[in-house]
Order: C-alpha cells, then sequence, then structure tokens
C-alpha cells in the first residue's frame, strides 16, 4: 500500500478511536474516505440488518433511493453474499448494478467482516469507468478491518 493510503488507514484508526457509537464510527470513516479522492462520488455504508437485508447508514454524497438492499439484489447484495470485495469497472456492464445515479460508472463494496459474520459494507461509486485498482481495494479492505475492530470495541 503507497504512503498517502497507509495515512489514510492510520488516519481513520485516529478519528474513530474517540467516536462512542456505530453511526460515529461510520460517518467519520466515510468523510474521510470521501474526501481521499476527487474521483468518489458516493461513499459510505450498509449496514446488516436483524432481517438479514443491508440497510444504508452514514453515507456522503446525493440521495440514493436504496436504502434497503436485499442479498440477492445489486452489487452490494453480492459482495455480502459473497463475503467478499466486488470491484465492477464498468457497472453499466454488470446486470446486477442498482443504480444510484445515471453518472456512475465503477463501484468497490467492500464487506465488513466479523469472522465470517458480514456487519455491513463500504460502498463508493464512481462517475469514472475502471476508477478503482488493487491498491484501492486493499487500503479499503484494510479500512473495513479499523471499523470492525472499532464497532466490537464499543459494541
Amino acid at each position: 500500500m503507497d504512503s498517502e493510503r497507509a495515512q489514510l488507514v492510520d488516519n481513520i484508526r485516529i478519528a474513530i478511536a474517540n467516536a462512542s457509537t456505530r453511526d460515529d464510527v461510520l460517518r467519520a470513516a466515510a468523510e474521510l474516505i470521501d474526501g481521499f479522492s476527487d474521483g468518489y462520488n458516493w461513499t459510505g455504508f450498509y449496514m446488516m440488518r436483524d432481517d438479514g437485508k443491508l440497510e444504508v447508514g452514514p453515507y456522503v454524497g446525493p440521495p440514493t433511493e436504496h436504502t434497503v438492499i436485499e442479498l440477492d439484489r445489486g452489487i452490494c447484495g453480492a459482495a455480502a453474499s459473497q463475503r467478499a470485495t466486488v470491484v465492477v469497472d464498468n457497472v453499466l456492464d454488470d446486470p446486477r448494478f442498482l443504480a444510484c445515479s445515471i453518472t456512475t460508472r465503477s463501484e468497490i463494496v467492500v464487506p465488513l467482516m466479523d469472522g465470517n459474520t458480514v456487519l455491513g459494507e463500504i460502498d463508493i461509486d464512481s462517475d469514472k469507468p475502471k476508477f478503482f485498482n488493487g491498491e484501492d481495494r486493499i487500503m479499503l479492505e484494510a479500512i473495513a478491518a479499523e471499523v470492525v475492530r472499532r464497532l466490537k470495541e464499543i459494541a
């Protein structure tokens, strides 16, 4: 991971260390992640509900009509179901894509994993195709681990 991305992971670790609620942790992380790149046009969290659906949490970007997502729908549902990061280089070529913005071209979704349990996920959209690379994936997976660690501490 390059130094800028490593610094973001550290900044998030520091910022969420003082957060005392789930939403405060997620909001701080979403704001810092979003500020990392001008190429991010929607950055936020979807959190797993008790009924097995994902519900939008704190985010930065335009409002979304997709506030609740079932696990068999969308790229967010796929990432949670597969318990793995999903990167889509061109959402227009992926039938799973749930359009929140007509300008979105690529997406990365990183699950928040506690062992084999999905707690939620980080979801980032970009208006640029093929925007997310392996370094972004590594960074966001490290951020996801920090968020999970903090959520477990305050639970």
